[in-house]
């Protein structure tokens, strides 16, 4: 018997090591990095758990505090894949996480994007807003409400941002076929000092405004506000957190495009497992969705959108 012990302790050993040194994670992942933490990256999140509910895998989501974190985004995606994820949904936030992206692939690791593609293009696969198409329909809308002799000012995000650059693209063929001019053209960011600045000397010649994004449209709201402008001016936003869907109720804003966050979130998540599952198609595969436009007048189907649970594609 005691011939057995260093044998035995030997294999007790080997055992002990095996389990401190497994992974923990035991369930597949999938590893979702957004571009930011405003509440469309919160909705979109709801939309990824749901997917990880019914696949009965995980989701792994965590994104930087600000837009544009590329750095924070090629950290993240690291600490995926050495998690273990199978797949990843990413927000590009740049051309660097294109270039991760097609090294993971080589591994087996595919990717989707989510809101926008890069100036690359979107090697796997893009599930967005159909962002043209939504920024046609504010310009439309504008050269409606004013009707159609109005100037109006386009206040842009920033440059090389593909989601935000075709509706600012969208919005200005559509206001200038509806016989708008457009007098002032400028990004102004998501700074509501530099909207200020911006918007100060023009103020007098302008009869509407449109931005792409929730937090240029925060901005610019807050701009408006402290000049005293706000609801005097026809605002056309983006997105819809508490304060805007507050300042749309009080007038202050006169419109906001609406995404489909939720689902976005859902059917990338779906869609990159399956493309896990069953290999990368050819060519990449392309969803983009509607954006609702809401107002004061349809208000109550913007909260059954939020409600809703995207069902299967």
């Amino acid at each position: 018997m005691c011939s057995r012990d260093p044998w035995w302790r030997a294999l007790q050993l080997f055992a002990l090591f095996v389990c401190l040194n497994a992974p923990v994670w035991a369930r597949d992942c999938i590893g979702v990095v957004p571009a930011g933490a405003s509440a469309f990256w919160s909705q979109l999140e709801l939309g990824t758990q749901q997917a990880a509910r019914e696949l009965d895998i995980d989701v792994l989501y965590r994104g930087p505090s600000r837009e544009g974190g590329v750095d924070s985004q090629l950290q993240l995606i690291e600490h995926f894949v050495a998690r273990g994820c199978k797949a990843l949904v990413v927000a590009p936030s740049g051309e660097a996480v294109g270039a991760l992206v097609a090294e993971l692939l080589a591994q087996g690791i595919p990717t989707i994007y989510i809101d926008r593609a890069l100036a690359s293009g979107a090697p796997q696969g893009l599930v967005a807003t159909d962002n043209f198409a939504a920024g046609l329909r504010a310009g439309r809308y504008m050269a409606e409400q004013l009707p159609g002799r109005g100037r109006v000012a386009l206040l842009r995000l920033r440059p090389g941002l593909q989601s935000t650059g075709e509706r600012e693209r969208g919005f200005r063929e559509g206001a200038e076929a509806g016989g708008l001019r457009v007098v002032l053209d400028a990004y102004v960011g998501d700074d509501s000092q530099l909207v200020l600045r911006t918007l100060t000397p023009q103020l007098a010649r302008l009869d509407g405004l449109f931005t792409p994004n929730s937090s240029s449209t925060r901005a610019t709201l807050a701009a408006l506000r402290r000049l005293g402008k706000a609801g005097q001016l026809l605002h056309i936003g983006f997105d819809g957190d508490e304060v805007l869907l507050e300042a749309l109720r009080l007038g202050d804003i006169h419109a906001l495009l609406i995404q489909q966050p939720r689902l976005i979130g859902y059917r990338a998540v779906m869609l990159v497992w399956q493309m896990h599952r069953t290999g990368v198609p050819q060519a990449p595969v392309a969803t983009r969705l509607e954006a609702s436009l809401i107002t004061r007048a349809n208000m109550r189907e913007l909260h059954e959108q939020l409600q809703d649970v995207p069902a299967p594609p």
